[in-house]
């Protein structure tokens, strides 16, 4: 088969390394959700709790935050990335406490329920698209076992993923990175719906210090993924090389016997 025969081919090559990067991607995620994306670590070097003490009085319809704690704080994204991980499922029971112990009131407006369960509906799809992504790599890796063809290496795999990074950077300097973030937005949370939020009107917000916390779990997430697809190349090395050479061993074997 013809297909077969070419999978060493540049556009290939591109579709198993972005197919494996997605996946990885995938990987990261779903491991530092477990962890709640180290709001924990990120609390204390992006000192968030100065943060709500300086925001908080200033919120113009919520009281109190500035008298949360750094647990309190914990408590409250955890409780927002699990309903997030689930359909959005209980976000409008999340309810804030003084360090005293004493329930402040309800932690999200109707706006902020509503951008959450958008994101939850957004996670859902890229579920759907990394999953997708981890059956065309796997389905490369197939071709690539069957015909005795080497994958990639990193120096061929960085090559073309710094090409297609390239592409994307020139394109973003063309149309400008403010409207591309803008229509980005539009496209992906219905209309009407609010995704912007000041600090004197949201409490998630000074929670979760926007955007500046979303910039450091962008930057974990990009390291630990990095590290997972290039363990995945070596295990997918390791299989296809150990694959190549089981039939010489098997001869080796009979022999010596």
């Amino acid at each position: 088969m013809n297909i077969l025969k070419s999978c060493s081919t540049p556009l290939n090559w591109l579709l198993y390394s972005l197919s494996g990067l997605i996946f990885a991607f995938f990987i990261g995620w779903l491991i530092l959700a477990k962890v709640n994306f180290g709001y924990a670590w990120l609390h204390d070097a992006m000192n968030i709790q100065q943060h709500a003490e300086k925001y908080g009085p200033q919120n113009r319809y919520r009281n109190g935050f500035q008298y949360t704690d750094k647990q309190e704080h914990i408590r409250l994204f955890s409780a927002i990335n699990t309903a997030v991980h689930h359909q959005g499922s209980g976000l409008k029971d999340i309810t804030y406490q003084h360090n005293n112990g004493r329930n402040l009131g309800v932690l999200l407006r109707h706006a902020e329920i509503l951008h959450l369960k958008d994101v939850a509906n957004l996670l859902d799809i890229l579920k759907y698209i990394a999953a997708g992504a981890g059956l065309v790599w796997f389905f490369y890796i197939v071709l690539f076992q069957q015909n005795k063809t080497p994958t990639p290496n990193f120096k061929q795999q960085s090559l073309i993923m710094l090409a297609a990074a390239a592409l994307c950077g020139i394109s973003i300097l063309l149309i400008g990175p403010t409207a591309i973030f803008y229509t980005f937005h539009e496209w992906i949370f219905p209309e009407n719906h609010k995704w912007f939020f000041y600090y004197q009107e949201s409490l998630m917000t000074i929670l979760m210090k926007a955007p500046d916390l979303f910039g450091a779990i962008a930057l974990l997430l990009t390291f630990l993924s990095l590290l997972i697809f290039v363990s995945l190349n070596l295990c997918v090395y390791r299989f296809l090389h150990n694959e190549g050479d089981s039939p010489k061993r098997g001869k080796l074997r009979q022999s010596q016997g």
